[in-house]
Formats: C-alpha cells, structure tokens, sequence
C-alpha cells in the first residue's frame, strides 16, 4: 500500500513505519527548521539531529491523541517547538560558566550611586515644595514614609477620598512640572 496525505495519519496509528518515513519526507523541513530556529547556537553538538529523532518518536507514540479536527503539521509544529525549547533549557544548564583569567570584577563605585541618589532626593523634594502643606505631608507620608491611603486619612483626621485625590491631583501637577523642567 502507498502511503500518501490521505491515508499517513491512519497508517501511522496503524503502526505502520513507512508512515513515518512519510512524515521524515513531507514534514522533517519543518521540524528540523524549527528545532534549528529554537536550538540556535548549539547545532554542533548533535543536539539537533537528537532533537528531530526524539520529536519524530514523540509523534509515533502520541499520534492517538491527535484529533480528526485538528491540522497534523500545525500539531507537529507544536510538538517539535516544545521539544526543542526543553532541550534548549537542559543545555542551558549544562552551560559552564568559567573566569576569564586576567580580567577582574570591579564593583559599582558606590559614591557615585550614593551621590546620584541625594542629588534625585533633593530634585524631588523641590518638587515637591511646590505643592500645599497638606499637598507635601500627604506625599511625603505616603512616598517617602511608604503609609497608606488609609493609614495617612486616619493620622490627618480627613477622608480616606480626599487623600486619593490630593494624591492623584498632586502627581498630576508634579508631572506637570517635571516635564515643564525638562523641556527647557
């Protein structure tokens, strides 16, 4: 019997291996163009012919599960890119990551960072001075002192409302202002 697109899928579930040699020859371009795409940089290992012959296994021993509504090459595709991205992920962690002799380290210079970061603080309390009193008490509880909407209107005696509002009103014109800044 010539095992052709009408009958392959049939013949394989029948367990029929020229079937398979069918599926080597109509889809194994498209597996091995997917298992190439996804295991890009480990070819030459074998790991992509291993990858082709563990998704062609993977096809035999599953075809009962491919439904009569569902397209074989879309499902193939499917099998073939997950198997290669769980191949991909075991090489990653065979992966050795060894020093480059004579070159070291250096760690972030902290006083930059440290400096850098009292400059931002002092950018942002200028800004923030141009908001109300209750404005700046508001932000600064809730930003810098990290409380809560509802832990700022308890400690102020207002609304729980109000202090979103001033919040979202006071963003706004910080925005406002920081962008007004930078445009200059």
């Amino acid at each position: 019997m010539e095992i052709n697109e009408d009958n392959f899928i049939v013949e394989l579930k029948k367990r029929n291996p020229k079937a398979l040699e069918f599926i080597v020859d109509e889809y194994g371009g498209l597996i091995h163009s997917i298992v190439i795409k996804t295991l890009f940089g480990f070819e030459r290992s074998g790991e992509v012919e291993e990858c082709v012959n563990d998704i062609l296994l993977a096809i035999w021993d599953n075809i009962e599960k491919l439904k009569h509504s569902e397209n074989f090459k879309s499902w193939a595709a499917a099998i073939s890119k997950y198997r290669a991205i769980d191949y991909q992920r075991r090489l990653i962690k065979t992966i050795k990551v060894e020093p480059i002799e004579g070159v070291e380290l250096q760690e972030e210079d902290l006083t930059d960072k440290r400096v850098l970061e009292k400059e931002n603080q002092e950018e942002l309390i200028k800004l923030i001075s141009k908001l109300t009193p209750e404005g700046q008490e508001i932000f600064i509880r809730r930003y810098i002192n990290e409380e809560s909407s509802k832990e700022i209107a308890r400690k102020m005696d207002i609304n729980y409302e109000l202090v979103n509002n001033r919040l979202s009103r006071g963003r706004k014109k910080l925005r406002n202002l920081f962008l007004g800044e930078v445009k200059r």
